[in-house]
């Protein structure tokens, strides 16, 4: 099911709402525990509200986040600027937010989660939901390793470019989605046409390199060698970019919704005296990609 997303918080709900809310940057799998709670009320819409992040980097962006709810069983998606839903007061929150624009009768929510500028919590919830017409389910926290599943604890685990670590605590692997865009065509100056992914301003990248992909579009996927990051080799421009080469390919894909999925680290950035050093790094870089995502897509289909 395709869940419907809006940032208009007046008119995002029919009626009677079953609410989660927070950031839900990754929607790992401790989100994910507080996700299932939403189901299986049926005069209670199950409503995620999504506090979005605009200037400070985040896992996923709110486009990435409804691509990953789509088949969740969430029926709306309801973004509002982080700023300014801790810019109110918990009981206004609770009251203008929660019971009032999106009809709330209920909310599932994390044992550790805070809201309003007083970073109030769980107990303070409770008490506004029986002041306001709302009960209130807690989730226990989800632990793996050890340790408690936090959107920090994964952040980490991107900047340090531990995929393997990365789609553990994630639950799925971690992914870009954008339009491919006009870039610097660099590529096709070493016969490699490449697809230039256009993703949010503020994305978390995981280490400048070359990394194994699979880009998935038109109902289907796509082996691919991409570039993240500078290409010091080409230009000292400093603007990261997302660089695909679609191994087997031959299409026009400008403006195309593309969907990445990053696997593998092939290496790091390296800056060449030339272009034909550049191509015998190419031929390596696509070998080594071509092995290791043969075998991811094995294990995709066991």
């Amino acid at each position: 099911m395709q869940t419907g997303h809006t940032y208009d918080l007046k008119d995002a709900v029919p009626g009677a709402s079953r609410v989660a809310f927070g950031s839900f940057d990754g929607l790992h799998v401790g989100h994910r525990a507080v996700i299932e709670k939403l189901y299986g009320y049926e005069t209670q819409t199950p409503v995620l509200l999504s506090f979005e992040e605009s200037e400070k980097p985040v896992i996923y962006s709110e486009d990435e986040k409804e691509y990953l709810l789509k088949d969740s069983g969430v029926e709306i998606m309801v973004s509002m600027p982080v700023k300014d839903a801790y810019a109110m007061a918990g009981e206004e929150f609770a009251r203008e937010i929660l019971a009032g624009k999106l009809q709330a009768k209920s909310v599932v929510a994390g044992e550790n989660m805070t809201f309003g500028h007083e970073g109030l919590g769980i107990d303070a919830l409770k008490e506004f939901g029986e002041k306001y017409g709302f009960s209130v389910e807690v989730v226990p926290t989800v632990y793996l390793g050890g340790e408690p599943v936090t959107t920090d604890r994964i952040k980490k685990a991107v900047e340090d470019g531990d995929f393997r670590r990365i789609n553990i605590l994630l639950g799925h692997a971690y992914l870009m989605r954008g339009t491919v865009v006009h870039g610097k065509a660099a590529g096709c100056k070493v016969g490699m046409p490449t697809a230039n992914l256009g993703v949010a301003k503020n994305k978390l990248f995981p280490p400048h390199g070359v990394y194994g992909t699979l880009s998935y579009m038109d109902g289907t996927f796509f082996r691919g060698m991409t570039n993240i990051g500078l290409r010091p080799s080409d230009d000292d421009i400093p603007i990261a970019t997302v660089e695909t080469f679609l191994l087997d390919f031959d299409r026009d894909i400008y403006g195309k919704d593309i969907k990445l999925e990053v696997h593998a680290y092939i290496r790091g950035v390296k800056k060449f005296a030339n272009l034909e050093e550049v191509k015998k790094q190419v031929d390596k870089d696509i070998e080594a990609v071509r092995v290791y995502m043969d075998g991811v897509i094995y294990n995709m289909k066991k």
